[in-house]
């Protein structure tokens, strides 16, 4: 899980923390716990985060349920849940953060905290079939696209870019990451600009669009207008590949996107090669792949000389 991520939630663990404090021991606990958070926080951001780095803290996390054994407050049910967490979104461990879960609902049943442990077992349940779902896509046909939309005219299908590498960058208006990615997508751009590679901008109706006023505008039942409204958006942005609008939702669970960006790259036959790729990746990383393709299909390579 990225680092920054894991620091939002533990931002809000801290700010969750603060607001249960019925009674002196409740106090005890919940101060116990934001000044566990703030040491891994601090951890987090020098980039300490692996198991080792942070074993004194888990260590901690251990002390302090056996300081509140046999509490069964929200604030100690939230110590459990931030244990199960850290697991989960820091150490990349779902195997021990879900068991740790499990227990959680066991020891402090109707709390908040058990509450949450049953949407964030499912969530891993859900992440864990959209990693299958984009591992298991690798090699296969890559599944239709129908555009209701397209900056390029006459684009209908995915299917009728067949012939060319296809990079497909699923993304949305709102999406903060996607747009500090354009760069780099706008380099992979001009890098392929003669060369058999189509990169594609996969968005579809969000019932909004952000980052072109300076107030969010809302689109909700009006999808002409936020499609009329993406010219705009693109020439703000200085989106220099075509972008589309597709039938299917963005995060398209036939290409396991769980999280924007998401980047997918298609060879000529039709089949997808990779999936889950960030578009803010170094362009080498994303040109050695394409490259690849490219050979394999007997296609020319940008500042390949010609035999």
């Amino acid at each position: 899980m990225h680092g920054t991520m894991s620091l939002r939630f533990f931002a809000l663990g801290l700010a969750l923390v603060a607001l249960l404090v019925p009674s002196v021991r409740a106090q005890d606990a919940a101060a116990d716990l934001k000044a566990l958070v703030e040491t891994i926080q601090g951890k987090l951001r020098a980039g300490q985060g692996s198991a080792a780095q942070l074993a004194p803290e888990l260590a901690q996390f251990e002390t302090l349920l056996e300081k509140y054994r046999g509490q069964k407050t929200e604030e100690v049910a939230r110590i459990a849940f931030m244990r199960a967490t850290l697991f989960l979104q820091v150490l990349d461990d779902t195997e021990k953060g879900t068991a740790y879960l499990q227990q959680l609902k066991a020891d402090f049943p109707g709390t908040a905290a058990a509450a949450n442990a049953d949407r964030a077992i499912a969530a891993v349940e859900d992440q864990k079939q959209a990693e299958k779902a984009r591992a298991g896509l690798v090699g296969q046909p890559a599944p239709e696209l129908n555009f209701n939309w397209s900056s390029r005219e006459g684009l209908k299908t995915l299917s009728s870019l067949r012939g060319k590498v296809v990079v497909l960058d699923f993304w949305a208006t709102w999406c903060g990451p996607c747009l500090s990615s354009f760069p780099q997508v706008r380099d992979l751009v001009a890098h392929y600009a003669s060369a058999d590679v189509v990169v594609l901008g996969v968005t579809s109706i969000q019932g909004r669009v952000a980052n072109l006023e300076a107030a969010v505008i809302s689109t909700q039942g009006d999808p002409d207008r936020e499609r009329g409204l993406m010219p705009a958006f693109m020439k703000a942005r200085e989106m220099t590949w075509p972008v589309v609008f597709s039938d299917e939702p963005v995060f398209n669970p036939a290409y396991g996107v769980r999280g924007i960006p998401h980047m997918t790259i298609i060879a000529p036959d039709g089949t997808v090669r990779h999936n889950g790729l960030h578009p803010g990746s170094p362009l080498a990383d994303k040109t050695a792949k394409i490259d690849a393709i490219l050979r394999e299909f007997k296609l020319p390579v940008p500042g390949t000389a010609k035999s």
